[in-house]
C-alpha cells in the first residue's frame, strides 16, 4: 500500500469517531470537544488535518464533505472485512487458498463454530434458518441427515420451493441413504435437483424467508461441520446469487 494511502487509513482510524459525528450533522468545534470529551486544541488539530485532505469543511460549523463521507464509508467497509476475517479464521482455515469466497460474505457475518460442549452448534444454526424457509437455492457439498429431514419437511409439509445442485458423489449418497425422501420431494413438484459439473469447497445456500434472505456457507472439516458463516446483507446475497447461477447454468438436471 502506498505510503500516502497508509497515512490516510491511519488518519481515518484516529478520527473516525469525529467523522461519524459530522456524518449525522455539522457541528461547532465546541460541540465536538464536548461530545468527544477532548480539549478544544485537540479538536482544532483534528479539523486541520481533516481539512487538509478535503474530508471536512470549516465555516461557522465543521461539516463533512462528500469526499469525507465516501472515505469514511470505505474505511468502515474495510474494517468490517478485517473484523470478519478475524471472526471467521477458525472456519477459513479449513478451506484451500483457491476457495471461491468473497469479502462481502465476511462483513457483518454471523459465524457459528462447534465447541466441546455443543459440537452440533453449526448445524443447529443452519437448521434454524432452514426451518423458516419459503425457498432455498444453492449448492450442497455433503449429505447431513438432519438437514435432509428439515428440507423434506419444508418441501412436503410447508410448500417451500427448493432448487439444489450437488456433486455426483453427493447425489449417489442421497439416493443410497435417502431415496424415499428424495423421491417424495421430487414428486411434490417443489424440488429441482441437479448434478454439478463445477464445484465449491463448501455448501452455499440462499435461504429465502418471509422477511429476509440469509446466505449460509457450511464449511466441513475432518470431524464434520467446522463452521457456518451466515450473512443477510444485500452484497452477500448478490454475490451468492451470482455464484449459484454460474453453478446452476453448468449443471445437469436429474433424470426423472
Amino acid at each position: 500500500m502506498p505510503s500516502q494511502a497508509v497515512e490516510v487509513v491511519e488518519l481515518l482510524a484516529r478520527r473516525a469517531t469525529l467523522l461519524r459525528l459530522l456524518r449525522e450533522r455539522p457541528r461547532l468545534k465546541r460541540e465536538l470537544a464536548e461530545e468527544l470529551s477532548v480539549s478544544r486544541s485537540t479538536v482544532d488539530r483534528a479539523v486541520r488535518n481533516l481539512e487538509a485532505t478535503d474530508y471536512v469543511a470549516r465555516g461557522e460549523t465543521v461539516s463533512l464533505t462528500l469526499e469525507g463521507r465516501l472515505a469514511l464509508d470505505a474505511f468502515e467497509q474495510f474494517t468490517g472485512v478485517i473484523r470478519g476475517l478475524d471472526d471467521t479464521s477458525r472456519v477459513l482455515e479449513h478451506l484451500p487458498e483457491s476457495a471461491t469466497l468473497d469479502v462481502s460474505m465476511l462483513r457483518d457475518a454471523t459465524v457459528v463454530t462447534p465447541d466441546r460442549d455443543a459440537p452440533q452448534r453449526p448445524i443447529a444454526s443452519f437448521v434454524e434458518e432452514a426451518e423458516r424457509a419459503t425457498k432455498v437455492r444453492g449448492f450442497g457439498s455433503a449429505v447431513l441427515p438432519s438437514v435432509v429431514s428439515v428440507f423434506r419437511d419444508r418441501i412436503v409439509d410447508h410448500d417451500a420451493v427448493f432448487d439444489l445442485t450437488v456433486p455426483e458423489s453427493v447425489l449417489d449418497e442421497l439416493l443410497a441413504s435417502q431415496r424415499g425422501v428424495v423421491e417424495e420431494c421430487l414428486d411434490s413438484g417443489r424440488l429441482t435437483l441437479r448434478t454439478a459439473s463445477t464445484s465449491l469447497d463448501y455448501s452455499l445456500l440462499l435461504v429465502e424467508q418471509r422477511d429476509r434472505t440469509a446466505v449460509c456457507a457450511l464449511v466441513y472439516g475432518d470431524s464434520g461441520v467446522a463452521g457456518v458463516v451466515k450473512n443477510d446483507t444485500d452484497d452477500a446475497v448478490r454475490w451468492a446469487d451470482r455464484v449459484y447461477e454460474r453453478l446452476r447454468k453448468d449443471a445437469t438436471d436429474l433424470p426423472v
